[in-house]
């Protein structure tokens, strides 16, 4: 696909050398001279000094051949104006990312009578994000497939579940809950199991279920007794407007420390029930005084990852039970795996991956069968949800009649509102969706799977 990208800061690069990793044809549009040369110089990218919103730039871009124009520019109001006057030229579908809620709010007005086909609010999916995290306070990552029906979870072995091993095949028989372990993190290394994988002390284990059914093996692998009742954010971007709010609707009491007074005016307005503290949250004294010792869950959402990173150790060393650091630089995220940091969110790999899902549905021959996508074990690996409707190389046939390519699994099968964790004998119908993890591939349909 032909796909120009207006703006080339953090959240525009990322989806560039995402989009350019997949072999689409990428042009990227940014004022900034320097910014631009550096990604073309980091990659297979072709670069403009412009401005995304005047028609002859867009044309020098190839707007009007374009399958997909992005804008992820810092201005709303400039990321619509690109896509109006790029789908105006002659581009197939565009992207804007936009922060206000006000925009967000009116997205069928603007695909409707504007032209826009999708709208991105990044804060708002990375507070979606941290509060998935907090369902499962010893988790370190959690995605969320079939419209909430299953959860994709990671989870550390503990020492005491078998400091020797224990294969996948014994697990299944000691838990008693049934749940398929889809992928194993060890080394930084990625591994698509089977029955007979043996899994050690310290891997990070993905596995699918129910909310219910994963919370049950929490509490048989000792690692269940962990409840969120209070949270202390420090930081009050939009991020932790929008992450309070889901809080506060669901019984956590939140404490917001922020630094500046016309933020915490403006938070303390907007959210009543939440209490907001006007202070340094990096001074250790403010810390300890506004009791995050005593604190369940602890979230940074400042704008400097070393300030996110260093008070998420100082969390982690007093003591807190789930602590979620947002990340911003790719280049912090290479660097945090040997940290104990709890969970890591990112803006923008949230802002990149629902980017990298929407245009391979564009690719797909039925553009809504991806329902889902997201990247896990640091990007070595996909989940991808399909949407199989009445797909003859599937429906009708066991999984085990099906040839799956090597480092293929099939995490999950949503019937209705039905989860079935599934096994070789599991025959697909109509309409089901299949939860696919794979290491090693990039698919835009359901039939790229199979061998």
């Amino acid at each position: 696909m032909k796909i120009l990208i207006i703006g080339a800061g953090r959240v525009g690069s990322a989806i560039a050398k995402g989009l350019s990793r997949e072999k689409h044809d990428v042009v990227v549009i940014d004022r900034s001279a320097e910014v631009v040369n550096k990604l073309v110089n980091e990659s297979d990218i072709l670069g403009i000094v412009g401005d995304g919103s005047l028609a002859a730039d867009l044309r020098e871009g190839g707007a009007e051949r374009c399958d997909l124009v992005i804008s992820v520019t810092q201005s709303d109001q400039t990321n619509l104006l690109c896509c109006l006057v790029a789908r105006a030229l002659g581009a197939k579908h565009t992207v804007a990312r936009v922060r206000e809620p006000a925009y967000s709010e009116q997205f069928e007005f603007m695909r409707a009578s504007l032209g826009i086909d999708m709208l991105v609010n990044s804060d708002r999916e990375t507070a979606e994000e941290i509060a998935r995290n907090l369902r499962y306070p010893n988790a370190e990552h959690v995605e969320t497939f079939g419209g909430g029906r299953v959860d994709l979870v990671a989870a550390r072995i503990p020492d005491n579940l078998s400091p020797d091993g224990i294969s996948l095949i014994d697990l299944s028989k000691r838990l008693k809950n049934k749940i398929l372990v889809c992928a194993v993190e060890r080394e930084g290394q990625v591994i698509i199991p089977d029955g007979k994988t043996v899994i050690y002390p310290d891997d990070v284990v993905y596995f699918s279920g129910d909310f219910r059914t994963v919370n049950a093996v929490f509490d048989q692998m000792g690692a269940g007794d962990v409840r969120i009742g209070n949270m202390i954010i420090v930081g009050g971007s939009r991020i932790c407007q929008y992450l309070s709010k889901l809080l506060i609707n669901i019984g956590i009491k939140v404490k917001i420390i922020e630094q500046d007074m016309e933020r915490c005016k403006l938070l303390a307005t907007e959210l009543p029930k939440a209490t907001v503290v006007c202070g340094d949250g990096g001074d250790k004294s403010l810390l300890l005084e506004e009791g995050i010792d005593r604190a369940d869950s602890f979230v940074t959402l400042t704008g400097s990852d070393e300030l996110n990173i260093l008070l998420s150790l100082f969390a982690k060393g007093h003591g807190v039970d789930k602590v979620i650091t947002k990340v911003g630089s790719g280049s912090f995220m290479e660097l945090t795996g040997p940290l104990e940091l709890g969970s890591i969110v990112s803006p923008v790999r949230v802002m990149s991956d629902k980017i990298i899902k929407y245009t391979r549905s564009l690719q797909a021959s039925d553009n809504d069968s991806v329902c889902s996508f997201y990247r896990i074990v640091e990007e070595k690996a996909e989940a991808i949800e399909f949407d199989l409707g009445n797909n003859k190389k599937f429906v009708g046939k066991a999984l085990k009649e099906l040839r799956f390519k090597k480092n293929v699994i099939i995490a999950a099968v949503i019937r209705g509102r039905e989860l079935i964790v599934p096994d070789g004998s599991t025959v697909i119908l109509p309409e089901d969706r299949i939860i696919v993890i794979s290491a090693g591939y990039q698919f835009s349909s359901p039939e790229e799977t199979l061998q």
